[in-house]
């Protein structure tokens, strides 16, 4: 069955900045036109609001496929380039929402009888739009208060990205002597790189070899899970904690300047101001919700770790180490994973052999079959030899073509960006690259949607290590 959408166009490093240029132009071009042709007396949905989302519309995709390539691009320069292209868009987002003469507009296409008899869809997109100016300081600051409300908005928004340019370039790790990794399995030693000046001890002393144990790609839950020594998962999970140390002062100037703006806008905190935007609409009961949760659950934690400590106060008798009464008081946080897995041992549960019945590939798809079968959608894997380099962003990258089995109707794209490589966005989340419309009786966009983990797994051939089950299967402990 033929396509009715092509893949669209991954931008490579050198079109990405001017594909932003071209995006902002057009949302300037159009801001400009509706400046010109409409005044307060005449603002409506139709000639304020419409001519905007006609522009969202067509750059969307566009616009998303450049977001996406933070994620998934295996490239410094295609993300040096997002990174400069995102600057410029902020800086044309701050200038849009800082033209009082759009926000004028806005509120009197919201106080026309127009409004009341508008969709649901489109009453929100205008409130939506609305709200957005709101809360850059229109309606409630003066002049000379908003310029300088907006200028520290810019500055947020560059500590914001230089915190997460940090999260996504994280590289670092911890040297550990193979002695000091006794029990870690052979195939996650395989993957870390050896120290080169130790590189040709001898036999004798192949114990005081070096591995540099990263803390992306797995690194830190292998020797969580399986060092044998308690010494050496203390040191991985306290460096890990302690990484990325640069970011610690700018999230807490981020945190405190969110906090001031929140305040300059008679806002009694930043998460009242944010929550504004969401469905639920005020803080007070969301930290209800959380105090229910927190009495509900925390029982339950306390008798898991009640249960690992106790095998873990069995261990430590039985290697002569519990030497210390003060170590039963407590349960330190680099134990649980270590004495979860002695934990399912005893129930007979070996996270390897697990590991054996779930091949990536093979589990990847048969979970796309049970979306399948609830959803009455169907999955055709595009061919490889279709997948070349202009519409994927990595050869690892496999994508399929939806369809609604009911209607035999095409529904979008689904990109799998499974495996772990250097240089990819730590972590697992759904990225939308395009979002369905129909602009007219005779054309339509599809939806496109990109999965993006952080398996530590490099291939498709290999089995879902145990520790990265939760991206696919629901935990469910033994005990």
């Amino acid at each position: 069955m033929s396509l009715p959408q092509p893949l669209p166009y991954v931008p490579t490093a050198d079109e990405i900045v001017p594909a932003m240029h071209y995006i902002i132009s057009k949302y300037n071009a159009i801001r400009t036109q509706i400046l010109q042709t409409t005044t307060p007396s005449t603002a409506t949905f139709s000639n304020v609001i419409l001519p905007l989302v006609n522009v969202e519309n067509a750059v969307q995709g566009e616009l998303a496929m450049i977001d996406m390539l933070q994620y998934g691009s295996p490239s410094l320069e295609t993300q040096g380039a997002f990174d400069e292209a995102r600057k410029l868009y902020l800086k044309a987002s701050a200038l849009w929402v800082a033209d009082e003469s759009f926000f004028r507009l806005l509120e009197a296409a919201r106080e026309k009888p127009e409004f009341q008899a508008l969709d649901a869809e489109s009453k929100h997109w205008l409130e939506k739009e609305l709200l957005e100016y709101r809360h850059a300081g229109h309606g409630i600051l003066g002049h000379v208060e908003l310029e300088e409300y907006q200028k520290r908005n810019m500055e947020i928004a560059e500590l914001e990205r230089e915190f997460q340019q940090n999260l996504a370039r994280e590289a670092g790790g911890v040297w550990f002597t193979l002695e000091e990794l006794n029990g870690v399995p052979g195939d996650e030693l395989a993957k870390w790189r050896d120290s080169p000046a130790e590189a040709n001890l001898t036999n004798e002393k192949h114990q005081q070899r070096k591995k540099f144990v990263p803390f992306a790609n797995g690194g830190t839950l292998a020797v969580l899970t399986h060092a044998h020594s308690p010494q050496t998962r203390k040191r991985m999970f306290l460096e890990d904690n302690v990484k990325l140390k640069e970011n610690m002062p700018l999230f807490e100037d981020i945190i405190r300047r969110r906090a001031r703006q929140a305040q300059v806008l008679k806002y009694p905190s930043h998460a009242a101001l944010r929550i504004e935007r969401r469905m639920v609409k005020t803080t007070e009961w969301v930290k209800e919700f959380l105090r229910q949760l927190r009495a509900t659950l925390c029982p339950y934690g306390r008798g898991e770790i009640a249960v690992l400590q106790r095998r873990r106060l069995d261990d430590l008798r039985a290697r002569d180490q519990f030497r210390d009464r003060e170590a039963g008081d407590s349960f330190p946080p680099w134990e649980k994973r270590y004495y979860e897995r002695l934990v399912q041992r005893e129930f007979e549960v070996d996270q390897l052999k697990i590991s054996e019945f779930f091949p990536l590939e093979r589990t990847a798809t048969n979970m796309l079959g049970i979306f399948a079968s609830l959803l009455n959608l169907r999955f055709d894997s595009i061919p490889s030899e279709k997948l070349t380099r202009d519409v994927v962003w990595h050869d690892t990258v496999r994508v399929f073509s939806v369809w609604d089995t009911k209607e035999d109707a095409f529904v979008g794209y689904l990109y799998f960006d499974l495996l772990w490589r250097e240089n990819k966005y730590r972590g697992n989340q759904s990225v939308n690259i395009q979002c369905v419309f129909v602009p007219s009786l005779f054309h339509s966009r599809w939806p496109l949607l990109m999965t993006d983990t952080g398996l530590s797994t490099a291939r498709w051939k290999q089995t879902i290590p145990f520790d990265d089950f939760n991206v696919f299967i629901p935990n469910s402990d033994p005990y």
